[in-house]
């Protein structure tokens, strides 16, 4: 049977405003501003800060118990990061826009910290629906000359905005909020250093890019750092 949208409550809109500011609205403006004047690598890097600040977020603001081994193992993963994006081709230089950057991992940490103090009774996909239509919603104010941005586009440059549109954002947001309802928070948001070595993976496949030494390197760490995580600590925080 097939199973919609759940209906929205009222007394959610307050909690779903918020969780879309964070996670689409400010994310998203943040972190497309700033990489439009940082370099590639050098986003890369601040942006797997992520884990990090939920970890910072979850602890101040939240009271939650971080163990001291796994503040080590946050911090051993984001250099295994640093070393998975930048490769053999050296850190680019920060420009000043490169704190937008870190803003939007800030921005992204209290996201999920406030998914998981909020509790709301969604299954994954209604909750993902909600979260962004909401935070679409002021970056409609942007919108204005979309129409004519479509029409003067190349194909290949639609074709990408929606396949960016489908994989990276609706299936990523719906399949982490999945996770997000069924796992600790301290443990879920280590897998996000995954993504460089996804990353990596996925240019090897279909640009045949080689990756160095220090990429293998930094895959290995940051592999190290999560088994360490997860020793002995299955449910560390609920």
């Amino acid at each position: 049977m097939k199973k919609g949208i759940q209906p929205l409550k009222w007394k959610d809109v307050p909690a779903l405003g918020v969780l879309g500011f964070f996670s689409v609205t400010l994310h998203h403006l943040l972190i497309n501003t700033g990489q439009q004047y940082v370099t590639a690598v050098a986003s890369s890097i601040l942006s797997q800060s992520i884990p990090l600040f939920t970890f910072i977020i979850s602890a101040l603001l939240f009271k939650e118990k971080i163990r001291f081994k796994q503040w080590l193992c946050i911090l051993l993963g984001l250099c295994g990061a640093v070393l998975v994006v930048s490769g053999d081709h050296g850190f680019g230089v920060p420009s000043p826009y490169s704190l937008l950057i870190v803003l939007a991992a800030i921005a992204w940490g209290l996201y999920f910290n406030l998914y998981k103090k909020f509790a709301l009774n969604y299954d994954a996909l209604s909750m993902m629906c909600y979260i962004i239509w909401f935070g679409t919603i002021p970056l409609l104010f942007y919108g204005a000359h979309l129409p004519s941005e479509i029409l003067h586009a190349t194909w290949q440059a639609n074709m990408s905005v929606i396949l960016l549109g489908i994989f990276p954002s609706a299936m990523a947001y719906v399949l982490w909020g999945y996770v997000l309802k069924n796992m600790p928070l301290t443990i879920a948001s280590n897998f996000l250093y995954c993504s460089p070595i996804v990353a990596m993976s996925l240019a090897v496949l279909f640009l045949n890019e080689k990756p160095s030494m220090m990429v293998l390197l930094g895959g290995v760490i940051i592999v190290g750092s999560l088994v360490w995580m997860n020793w002995g600590n299955r449910r560390t925080i609920e």
